[in-house]
């Protein structure tokens, strides 16, 4: 047993135990082994000895008398009768914002992010920018403390925890398979799965969850988390915001886009109602009932206003007015749910003081694979080689003891290019990387991908891929899975669309002006970029042509932006 472990088992305890009048307090129920270990470990402490030594199997077993009639948590919880929340509204009693201050949130399947720009009061190509420190208050400054870890977790107790703290508790409640965590719930928006009901292994209440229940409840972590840093800077919590998606058809675009415009602004007055709560634990009945009582009432949240597709963010981010620029570039975001794309003419003259990018009609397109995919694809690697069929009695719980760190076993994998996984039932699997390169799920994701850009440059107007024939095309790599090898392979060498051979020149992501402004971002930025450039005042969506100006020009390094 380690600290992390143990103090979460002694807050659990503590939280159990009830004031029985003025001076004395009860403890019902019965106290569990990793309670028991969790006060020897913390007497060991107090007393100078060496807690690593504890062990639950070590320990003497102590009587304990039950509780007359015990009660169960979950029906207790049910039968309990429904108090109403107090919520609190005072976001719609707030002042205007200023027009000159404005947040992008880019709600992410594996990490989300958010950047305040405030842009001066008389000149607005003066850009202050912000990229919110959002794993402060979120505790996680070992993991980043730029990026929120995108996980929730409903313990034992019916307490949601968030991000980094929904990480600490699943890995002691689920380390032995019987209980997950969520770390994808942006998924229920992507793949229109509001309405489906949380199994019991994620959800262990009596109470039903959806899919949008749970993706609401994360988005008032996030919003919460915002609200602390931003307000530091001396900005309103109604301040304008936009927010990032990933490309979909139109349809499924628009409902994507209707459904979390309403969910981000439900999440700020959830975010004010449980601000003193949101991270310490909160009980999934208040949640509920907090819901049911704002959504009783139709309201309307100006402050959640404009959407944009996550390359669209980035070429936002990469040009400045006072750089000199002229050119075709290609920009690949490649997240943990979607890889999306499009195609972009960027152009930036100082002189004249022009910043535009102009997206080629058609082009911005996405497909379902990405970093999960991988995951996935990584689980069944490590399954297989274990020899664990899905009959094996253990292969569900060790299926979800494996989920809670598969994310850093893929990234061990493909930083070292080997991996060594210790599986529930003690079996070590030894995993190269080659072999994970020649799974026909990893085969397919890189063909899909490859597709993806293919297709898209053969649906376009012919200007567009002459003129990227003509000058080479430059690409610009950025979300969290555009480090990975065999990404910035597949974006690289030639391309032959429409009998045309066009040239892959893969750029640096860093813009100059932002390396001149705050080169510190620098190994942040390919996951930043979105919500850096949805912050920024000039936002370029409307700006779409059929076909592209015939005087493209510029060197395909693109020095600087």
């Amino acid at each position: 047993m380690d600290r992390t472990e143990a103090k979460i088992l002694l807050k659990n305890l503590l939280r159990r135990i009830k004031p029985k009048d003025v001076e004395q307090f009860e403890l019902t129920g019965v106290i569990t082994d990793g309670e028991l270990a969790a006060l020897h470990f913390a007497l060991a402490l107090l007393e100078g000895n060496n807690p690593a030594q504890v062990h639950p199997t070590s320990l003497p077993v102590l009587p304990v008398s039950p509780a007359p009639n015990p009660v169960d948590p979950a029906e207790q919880m049910v039968e309990q009768e429904d108090f109403p929340i107090e919520l609190d509204l005072s976001i719609f009693d707030l002042p205007k914002p200023s027009s000159k201050e404005r947040l992008c949130l880019d709600f992410g399947t594996a990490m989300s992010k958010a950047t305040l720009v405030m842009n001066d009061l008389d000149d607005d190509d003066i850009e202050e920018i912000h990229v919110l420190e959002l794993g402060i208050p979120g505790d996680q400054h070992e993991v980043s403390d730029t990026m929120l870890i995108s996980s929730l977790y409903i313990d034992n107790e019916g307490l949601l925890w968030f991000g980094n703290k929904a990480v600490e508790h699943s890995a002691v409640e689920g380390r032995n398979g019987e209980r997950r965590r969520i770390d994808n719930v942006k998924r229920y928006l992507s793949e229109s799965a509001i309405q489906t009901t949380l199994t019991p292994i994620f959800n262990p209440t009596p109470l039903p969850l959806t899919g949008g229940d749970v993706l609401l409840a994360y988005l008032m972590f996030m919003t919460w988390t915002v609200n602390q840093v931003a307000s530091k800077h001396g900005v309103l919590r109604n301040i304008e915001r936009r927010f990032a998606m990933p490309c979909f058809e139109k349809t499924q675009s628009r409902e994507v886009e209707r459904e979390l415009r309403r969910l981000l602004g439900e999440a700020q007055v959830l975010a004010d109602t449980f601000a003193l709560s949101v991270h310490t634990g909160l009980p999934v009945k208040d949640f509920t009932q907090a819901v049911r009582q704002l959504r009783e009432t139709s309201r309307q949240y100006d402050f959640v206003t404009q959407a944009l597709t996550e390359p669209l963010g980035v070429a936002n981010a990469l040009l400045s007015s006072e750089s000199n620029i002229r050119r075709l570039t290609l920009i690949v975001d490649i997240g943990a749910g979607t890889s999306d794309v499009s195609l972009y003419r960027l152009h930036a003259d100082a002189e004249a003081g022009i910043r535009q990018a102009v997206e080629a009609k058609g082009a911005a397109r996405g497909i379902p694979l990405a970093g999960n995919y991988l995951d996935r694809a990584l689980t069944e690697l490590i399954m297989l080689k274990a020899g664990i069929k899905h009959d094996n009695p253990r292969n569900v719980s060790i299926r979800s003891n494996l989920a809670l760190s598969i994310r850093e076993y893929k990234e061990s994998l493909f930083n070292s290019e080997s991996l060594t996984v210790v599986l529930l039932d003690g079996q070590a699997v030894d995993i190269k990387v080659h072999e994970l390169d020649e799974l026909e799920p990893v085969k397919s994701f890189k063909s899909e991908l490859r597709k993806c850009v293919t297709e898209m440059l053969e649906e376009i107007d012919d200007s567009w891929v002459g003129a990227a024939s003509h000058d080479d095309l430059a690409v610009i790599l950025t979300g969290g899975g555009s480090n990975l090898r065999m990404v910035q392979e597949l974006m690289s060498g030639e391309i032959e669309v429409k009998g045309k051979t066009i040239r892959l020149i893969r750029t640096a992501a860093f813009p100059g002006w932002l390396k001149e402004l705050d080169p510190a971002l620098e190994d942040d930025f390919p996951r930043i970029a979105v919500s850096l450039g949805g912050g920024r005042l000039s936002l370029i969506s409307s700006t779409i042509a059929q076909v592209t100006a015939g005087d493209v020009r510029g060197e395909p390094t693109l020095p600087r932006f």
